[in-house]
């Protein structure tokens, strides 16, 4: 009966994480305009997602279309996805296999729950994540980079980085 016990609870800890994806897939849809963020299912499973970002305006990545895929674990939010950038581009926090520097675990990825406080009023949120990564985008960071030669050209030569960052674009997205 134990066993039976463990199956049913996992089961049951699997639907409500499934909810939880479903209610941030359409919080996405509903807070972030379509062109700027879409989200497609890889083969309509939930637990993977293929989103396609704009680049956002006055930036070296504005007019590109940069594609993620993020593998969300049977227990999200309890862990964090996986998140590989598809498209080539030339960033300080994603290396040339599309590997993405971002602190997952960090409160600001956290989507708050209702008026109450503590650990317990937050869940990590794809939302959060999706926001995320726009935010990189928008404003690198090269003092946590994963590219080293394209942080070190964006603290010392910005105009570089900036063209160099928008000759991928043009090329690639």
């Amino acid at each position: 009966f134990e066993e039976r016990g463990a199956a049913l609870s996992r089961w049951t800890c699997s639907l409500v994480h499934m909810e939880e994806l479903k209610a941030d897939l359409k919080l996405i849809r509903e807070e972030l305009p379509q062109g700027t963020c879409d989200v497609e299912l890889v083969d309509s499973d939930l637990f993977q997602w293929e989103v396609s970002l704009a680049g956002p305006e006055g930036t070296p990545y504005k007019g590109g279309k940069f594609r993620f895929l993020l593998w969300f674990p049977l227990d999200f939010p309890h862990r964090t996805p996986r998140i590989k950038c598809l498209t080539p581009m030339y960033h300080c926090n994603i290396d040339q296999n599309g590997s993405v520097c971002l602190d997952l675990e960090h409160e600001l990825l956290r989507l708050k729950l209702g008026d109450t406080e503590g650990p317990s009023s937050t869940r990590s949120s794809a939302y959060c994540i999706v926001q995320a990564l726009l935010s990189l985008l928008a404003a690198p960071v090269p003092e946590d980079g994963l590219v080293y030669e394209a942080s070190r050209l964006l603290l010392c030569d910005p105009q570089e980085y900036n063209r160099k960052a928008q000759e991928w674009t043009l090329r690639y997205a």
